[in-house]
């Protein structure tokens, strides 16, 4: 009989810290988000669901390209792409944006045909100045996106993490690539 009751508080045991270790990681490494809206329509969906990399930017900086997820406000999170990095001048003229005054290269996940409309916090033709510490962020499908042309540059410290895979729904599941210019 004892040999039978330390197997079951073996087997206990083991499923315990595996739960545990579970949780710390989808939590605290690996936490799952659900996408609510359109604003990186097409690369993303409403209602898909993302694991992002919570630790991605604890030792590095956040790099043009990277989808991001960031708190907004107290009680929302953004997902948005980073188009802008500190100290670098970032104007849209045309519908197209120029970073240092070199048209930038979206063709790896915006259509030919999109055009980024400038909103309150940045204007047509006029040149933005990314604050020290703080990135600019657009979603893919600029037309339907609330970011930074309408609320400015945000905190590093305002981002959670990057977003790394796709996973539900399952027929859709992908690797969220990092985008290289």
């Amino acid at each position: 009989m004892t040999n039978i009751l330390k197997k079951i508080l073996d087997s206990i045991e083991f499923y315990v810290l595996a739960g545990v270790l579970f949780i710390v990681i989808w939590y605290f490494v690996l936490s799952p988000r659900k996408i609510d809206g359109i604003s990186m329509f097409p690369y993303l969906h409403n209602n898909d669901y993302i694991l992002m990399y919570k630790l991605e930017y604890l030792a590095s900086t956040p790099k043009r390209g990277d989808v991001v997820v960031f708190k907004h406000s107290m009680t929302q999170d953004y997902i948005k792409r980073i188009i802008a990095l500190p100290g670098e001048t970032l104007m849209i003229r045309d519908g197209k944006v120029y970073i240092n005054g070199q048209l930038l290269d979206e063709s790896k996940y915006l259509a030919n045909t999109v055009t980024t409309f400038p909103s309150d916090a940045v204007r047509e033709g006029i040149p933005y100045v990314v604050p020290d510490g703080k990135y600019v962020l657009m979603g893919d499908n600029r037309e339907r996106s609330t970011d930074s042309r309408a609320f400015g540059a945000v905190e590093k410290d305002a981002i959670e993490g990057r977003a790394v895979l796709l996973w539900f729904p399952p027929q859709n599941m992908k690797l969220i690539q990092r985008v290289t210019y």
